[in-house]
């Protein structure tokens, strides 16, 4: 899986909707099989605070701070930055990536910063909304060269449905929708 993963990063290529479903099982799985190895499980979105970075510097954080907060705001549900998704992944980054993977998202970091206008941390809500969407639609139009944003989106969006309120509350997900009968008959 890890193979295979690397190999559609390295293409750059847009991932299709069974990948990502797949990302976010892998993502919640691990993250529950964490708790058993010490304080790597302790690695929660609420866990951090934009304060206490251990990976991004203050640029970096308030870049990536930024983009969550335009990717899921705040509605009538907790956006990505009450939830402290930069936080979460300042924390996956510090604690779980390796030193290439760590590597690469810096660089995709530094690589987002200079896609962007000079001006997008302190731009208006509505100018850092236009910027991001023009670079999200070529993003995901399929040209090369945005696979660091395709990934940094993908690990907001899963950081976010993997947290309580992101799972309870956007998605409103319940523990066993229906009745459960154990013992059905299947004809053939």
């Amino acid at each position: 899986m890890l193979r295979r993963i690397q190999s559609l990063q390295e293409k750059d290529s847009m991932k299709t909707r069974r990948e990502v479903l797949q990302g976010l099982i892998v993502s919640v799985g691990g993250a529950s099989m964490l708790t058993g190895c010490g304080g790597v499980g302790s690695v929660t979105a609420s866990s951090m605070t934009t304060g206490s970075m251990r990976f991004y510097n203050q640029q970096e954080a308030a870049l990536i701070a930024r983009i969550s907060d335009l990717i899921i705001p705040r509605t009538d549900t907790p956006g990505a930055l009450d939830v402290n998704i930069p936080g979460f992944i300042d924390g996956l980054m510090a604690e779980w990536a390796n030193t290439e993977t760590k590597a690469s998202h810096r660089k995709a970091v530094e690589e987002i910063k200079n896609m962007l206008d000079s001006n997008f941390l302190v731009a208006t809500d509505t100018k850092a909304v236009q910027q991001l969407s023009a670079l999200d639609a070529q993003a995901f139009s399929g040209a090369s060269g945005y696979g660091g944003y395709r990934n940094l989106k993908g690990l907001i969006t899963r950081g976010y449905f993997a947290t309580e309120e992101g799972a309870l509350q956007e998605q409103r997900w319940e523990a066993v929708p229906g009745r459960w009968d154990p013992c059905v008959e299947i004809q053939s």
